[in-house]
């Protein structure tokens, strides 16, 4: 649908561009056009300009014209400033009703490129028993030795990230912001995502609008039964949805990768110098992922798996690619997650990490709505 949208917007930003070019030539003048007869005045007759006024009116129509075909020519080549040249454009032709059907569009895009203020700061507090006056603090993270045997990829990535010791991790608390594309709309959003690490998960996100909430997604992954409560409606313990769930939660435990060392049921086999297989429990069985590793960084490049979308599609190839920074140790830490279903090709869902929580109990936090 977007697509379709998009093209007809293109198609009339040529059109229209082209008007401005006629436009441009008859009151310049350069030729005789009927459709635009030449004059010397503007606002219906008021305005007396001249010939002189005329031509710098008709180098306005000149601008206005190339900005409305390049601004085409930049969205179908996904260009990202083609927004800001059509709107200089429509501004410039403010004339006719065709351009205030830009400008209205042109309202709705730049209020999807604005980001959201993030959520208020995390603290265990917030998940503190009602009975209780103060939280327990947030428990430092003990530490393991980093284990024999694992594939060489694997443990090249994780003596970079962690170096001999891993630290243990319970839960984790990761709050960010992004964009997610809901019915073919891509926009900003908010994010947290609350993990019982390897069990359970809420995800709380908020689309927004210019900064503003405008819709609001709360989701849980609870023992194994997943409920979304979504816009239009709820959608609970469905076993597609499960499925899904479960390898969600997986694939955002790579955010921090530590936990699946100290996981004794998510188990590491080999496959060649550059990409292992990882697999994760599920019910009664597993679900597996392959993981690819940067040949020149060694770090976590793509983690991919087949992954249920829908009852038309069933299970489709799910992917997520991760971008790195260094930490104030100079050691690599997740910084951007993007996910992509193969159908798309492009990422549905995108998550610039900003704060992370470990080790709060987080038992009754999962159970909320809400940041």
């Amino acid at each position: 649908m977007i697509k379709i949208l998009a093209i007809i917007l293109i198609v009339f930003a040529v059109i229209h561009g082209l008007i401005h070019l006629m436009g441009f030539a008859a009151y310049w003048p350069l030729v005789k056009i009927d459709q635009l007869p030449y004059k010397t005045t503007l606002l219906s007759g008021r305005w007396e300009v001249g010939p002189g006024g005329m031509r710098l009116y008709s180098l306005l129509w000149l601008l206005a014209g190339l900005g409305f075909v390049v601004a085409a020519l930049a969205l179908a080549f996904g260009q990202g400033f083609w927004a800001p040249l059509m709107l200089g454009s429509a501004l410039l032709s403010l004339l006719t009703w065709i351009d205030v059907a830009f400008l209205l569009v042109l309202l709705v895009v730049f209020g999807f490129r604005v980001q959201p203020q993030p959520f208020p700061a995390y603290t265990a507090s917030a998940i503190a028993p009602a009975a209780a006056p103060v939280a327990a603090p947030v428990a430092a993270p003990q530490t393991v030795p980093l284990p024999d045997g694992l594939p060489a990829p694997v443990e090249r990535f994780y003596r970079l990230v962690y170096g001999d010791q891993i630290p243990v991790y319970h839960s984790a608390v990761m709050t960010g912001r992004g964009s997610v594309r809901f019915m073919g709309v891509t926009m900003p959003a908010r994010l947290r995502f609350t993990h019982l690490s390897g069990q359970d998960y809420r995800h709380y996100i908020e689309t927004t609008f210019y900064g503003v909430p405008l819709l609001k997604v709360n989701e849980r992954y609870v023992a194994g039964q997943s409920r979304l409560e979504l816009p239009f409606g709820v959608v609970e313990n469905d076993p597609g949805v499960n499925s899904a769930a479960n390898q969600g939660l997986w694939g955002e435990t790579f955010a921090y990768p530590a936990y699946l060392l100290t996981d004794p049921r998510a188990t590491w086999e080999a496959v060649d110098d550059h990409s292992a297989v990882l697999h994760v429990p599920y019910g009664d069985g597993e679900q597996v992922f392959t993981v690819a590793f940067d040949p020149q960084s060694g770090l976590v490049k793509r983690f991919e798996t087949l992954r249920y979308r829908d009852e038309k599609l069933g299970s489709v190839r799910w992917w997520g690619d991760f971008i790195y920074k260094a930490d104030s140790a100079a050691s690599p830490v997740p910084e951007k997650l993007a996910a992509v279903w193969e159908d798309e090709g492009t990422p549905w869902l995108v998550v610039n990490f900003e704060d992370t929580v470990f080790n709060s109990d987080v038992t009754e936090y999962l159970q909320q709505k809400g940041p």
